[in-house]
């Protein structure tokens, strides 16, 4: 008896490092996708005018309509973040419809004249001067390349999506785009997380361009450590307590005897309902099959896209399965379905926390809904913008911290 269950000791043994290398591994590439909530706001229109100044920085103004579809979930929209490309921001000025601008280094958080409710829309305009925005003998020698990412935003769509530069002594750019007089007008409209990227390339001695202040020089933004400490720290967490945390646990299994107990978990489908233009927007080209983007300009094909019920369908038989169906005879019309794997309920108290009221139902509208995909020492200026509602603890906890010690500007009216 006793060598049993010395076999039984030995066997636990062993198998402990397998155990815990799939443990971890689950965990990290496991993770459910969870159903895209209906949509707070959208962006009527987003306009960025751009004059190069002869310094060569950038006199930027955004004229911005947004917005309000639902004021319950976070209350009326007051103030909002937009992402600017990157740090190196002056002269922070409101034009319309805002009552002051602080300045977050990465972003400008825009308080509004007054309160905005449901199918109101917010219309704010400002401006500032941007540098370190060109790239200098970036594809060809002898000339420089502005490259510039308007603000995206995850869960917002962008209608009407507008840039226009003064095209004075620019030699090329991308993409195509219509010229109205001296102004090149590039225009797109964003589904909620896409980014649009254009460019502009000028000769050398068109401006006052200097090594010292283009786009990703030898020194690091401020901006670009912060995102890599906060790498960091998740990597940290991931690799090292985890994995420790999952050894202790299973420490306790084995002294105790009780093991893990069974888990269960339930069906989720959530039914996506998509609607493709026959014809590009941009180019009018044919949409191809299976494309969501146009193959020769790159503009999204997607008309609407939203989240359905089933009862809500027509034949809703034909949507339990994981894949992409047409939607009966519907014109461009499909149903994407997710079949997810959602943990049962359980009547026993996890142990984990919950916390109610406004503050932390906003938690993920504040918090920072992009990041820049850009290291210090690439090519492109890229942004960020998220929205925001006031009163929000979670975000101010965050901001506080991240920001603490830093100079903050404060332009007002």
């Amino acid at each position: 008896m006793k060598d049993m269950f010395r076999k039984i000791q030995s066997t636990r043994i062993f198998l402990l490092p397998a155990v815990m290398l799939l443990l971890v591994m689950g965990l990290v590439l496991s993770r459910p996708v969870t159903a895209a909530a209906d949509p707070t706001d959208e962006i009527e229109q987003f306009q960025i005018t751009v004059d190069v100044r002869e310094d060569a920085s950038l006199q930027m103004t955004y004229h911005i309509d947004w917005k309000v579809l639902d004021d319950e979930k976070y209350g009326p929209l007051t103030w909002v973040e937009i992402g600017v490309p990157n740090l190196h921001h002056s002269e922070v000025t409101p034009l319309s419809g805002v009552d002051h601008i602080e300045d977050r280094e990465n972003t400008l958080a825009v308080y509004l004249d007054r309160d905005y409710y449901k199918d109101e829309i917010a219309s704010f305009e400002f401006s500032f001067v941007q540098d370190n925005m060109y790239q200098i003998d970036r594809y060809t020698s002898g000339e420089t390349v502005y490259t510039f990412t308007p603000a995206w935003f995850d869960e917002i769509e962008v209608k009407d999506l507008t840039i226009r530069w003064n095209a004075d002594r620019a030699g090329a750019w991308q993409p195509d785009c219509l010229q109205d007089n001296d102004r090149l007008i590039f225009s797109s409209s964003l589904a909620p997380g896409q980014k649009y990227t254009m460019s502009v390339t000028y000769p050398n001695d068109a401006f006052a361009f200097s090594t010292d202040r283009q786009a990703g020089g030898s020194k690091e933004d401020e901006g670009t450590i912060l995102y890599t400490l906060i790498g960091a720290v998740i990597s940290l967490f991931i690799f090292v307590f985890l994995p420790v945390y999952m050894f202790v646990k299973f420490i306790r299994w084995i002294t105790g005897g009780t093991g893990f107990g069974t888990s269960r978990s339930d069906k989720k489908i959530v039914r996506t309902k998509i609607e493709y233009y026959e014809n590009c927007p941009g180019c009018g080209a044919v949409r191809q099959e299976g494309k969501d983007e146009c193959p020769y300009c790159k503009r999204s094909m997607i008309k609407s896209k939203e989240i359905v019920e089933e009862k809500d369908l027509e034949k809703p038989e034909a949507y339990r399965k994981a894949g992409t169906y047409r939607y009966g005879t519907h014109p461009n019309t499909y149903i994407h379905v997710n079949v997810i794997s959602v943990p049962a309920s359980r009547s026993r108290h996890s142990g984990g926390s919950h916390r109610s009221g406004r503050s932390s139902s906003c938690a993920s509208s504040c918090a920072s809904s992009c990041a820049c995909a850009c290291a210090s020492s690439c090519a492109c200026a890229c942004a960020c913008a998220s929205s925001g509602r006031a009163g929000c603890s979670v975000k101010e906890f965050f901001e506080e911290g991240i920001h603490r010690g830093r100079v903050r500007v404060e332009s007002r009216r």
